[in-house]
């Protein structure tokens, strides 16, 4: 099966192919796409009470609210409405996968050195590394390119404003942590991300349950 879609945007390493805006068939609109995993509310509620003194330390930071945290499996860029369809079949091809648990640990930010522009908590758990891997392996299927970049799992809690991007002081201190909050992974998500002045707006597309096929 040929190439059908290409990442495009500002994670990768360039734009390599683009549907243009109003370009897919008929003039429909490119759809802004990633797939995900969302932690339970209560994990993410939980998780950003315990944020509260970072959130204190670091003022300038534009922080993630809670009802937007989540894992980020791949992020697709800007999709053709016709190729939807390809990456809900790679999403329902993970079907068979046995549910995991995973679990919320550390800090840090990107890039390790600099300035730091994504604060992170991490989450461990190999089994999250392997849906990855399905995932890859179920979208090349459907003719999607591989990524280059090592998949490490982390949920993005903030980043930096425009402008503000300090030195050290922008960090994480060394001393914070965060409660080792774990959860049953039971699904992935593709999620529709609109970008707007205050923020962007997720809405699901699709939910591929794991473990008991289609929902």
């Amino acid at each position: 099966m040929g190439l059908l879609l290409r990442r495009c945007g500002g994670r990768g390493s360039g734009c390599r192919h683009r549907t243009p805006a109003g370009g897919g068939p008929g003039g429909l609109k490119s759809l802004r796409l990633f797939f995900a995993v969302w932690p339970p509310e209560t994990v993410r509620q939980r998780l950003w009470r315990s944020l509260a003194p970072l959130r204190e330390a670091l003022p300038a930071v534009r922080w993630i609210p809670p009802e937007r945290l989540h894992i980020t499996l791949r992020f697709m860029g800007d999709v053709s409405p016709e190729h939807v369809p390809r990456l809900l079949s790679a999403a329902e091809a993970l079907g068979e996968v046995d549910r995991f648990e995973v679990g919320l640990a550390g800090t840090g930010t990107f890039p390790r050195r600099g300035p730091a522009r994504v604060y992170w908590v991490g989450v461990r758990g190999r089994p999250l590394v392997h849906l990855r891997e399905g995932l890859d392996f179920t979208l090349a299927r459907e003719g999607v390119e591989r990524e280059d970049r090592t998949f490490k799992p982390h949920l993005t809690v903030g980043r930096a404003s425009r402008g503000r991007r300090g030195g050290d002081r922008s960090r994480v201190p060394a001393d914070f942590t965060v409660p080792e909050l774990a959860f049953t992974v039971g699904a992935i998500h593709l999620v529709r991300s609109d970008l707007l002045p205050g923020g962007p707006r997720y809405a699901n597309v699709h939910r591929a349950i794991l473990g008991t096929g289609r929902e």
